[in-house]
């Protein structure tokens, strides 16, 4: 297995660092990293359950630790990337946003409609939604890019479907996490086009999130929106302290 076909160095590589990927529809290029996140997900598909089961506290951990640390970790300081290689990056900037507020304008609607429909305000459970950055990041932003990586562009939108839903079997019913999978694969297709998580969030993935919890049954409210505050300040701080920590 090796790490490096399909990736090109020197003058290829951004001025931040970070590796610039030629772009496969499928490929067989699995390495170190294709292992760790697939480690991730498994040890993320335990602390979801755990978190939704027996305390929130494990899904909390799970979202520290192997939503944000390890893929800090490994592409900021193992791969001596930059936060592009967790999707964070300025190309095709202004057409991730527009796809972002159109794509989020077209489902307002339903969102509204479902939120009237079951009693719930509005603006709390978007907030709570809006604060989720570690789910794009962790299956976006990561699992994502090591897929196309190993894999190829086309694989990696299956197996990101495939990964989202069983990240909640056990957690919700499985009719239900098969949906969220179908989600995924939807949200996949339009990251593909841009491999920027903006084209994601914020405009885009709160809203459709939005609607996914509505319909599961699950409306989040105040409490949601500080605890999902304070998992983001924490996963900023994390993911600035390893960069920094990189660049000395």
């Amino acid at each position: 297995m090796t790490e490096s076909a399909g990736a090109v160095h020197g003058p290829g590589s951004g001025a931040d660092g970070a590796v610039r990927v030629r772009r496969r529809m499928v490929a067989w290029d699995p390495g170190v990293d294709t292992l760790i996140a697939l480690a991730t997900l498994v040890g993320f598909w335990g602390s979801y359950w755990a978190g939704t089961t027996i305390h929130p506290a494990f899904l909390y951990a799970g979202i520290l630790l192997l939503g944000t640390l390890v893929p800090a970790l490994t592409v900021l300081h193992r791969r001596r990337e930059g936060l592009e290689g967790l999707g964070i990056t300025r190309r095709h900037l202004v057409l991730s946003l527009v796809l972002s507020a159109v794509l989020g304008a077209g489902s307002a609607y339903q969102l509204f409609v479902l939120a009237a429909e079951q009693g719930v305000p509005v603006l709390p459970h978007l907030l709570g939604n809006l604060v989720v950055l570690w789910e794009p990041l962790f299956v976006f932003g990561w699992l994502f890019l090591r897929w196309e990586r190993a894999f190829g562009w086309l694989p990696a939108i299956l197996l990101v479907g495939a990964g989202f839903a069983l990240q909640h079997v056990g957690s919700v019913p499985l009719p239900a996490a098969l949906a969220f999978g179908a989600f995924a694969l939807a949200f996949a297709l339009v990251y593909a086009l841009v491999r920027n998580l903006l084209v994601l969030w914020p405009l885009f993935y709160p809203v459709a999130s939005g609607i996914g919890t509505l319909q599961s049954g699950f409306a989040m409210g105040w409490g949601e929106v500080m605890i999902g505050a304070m998992l983001l300040l924490v996963q900023l701080a994390i993911i600035a302290l390893v960069w920094r920590a990189r660049r000395l």
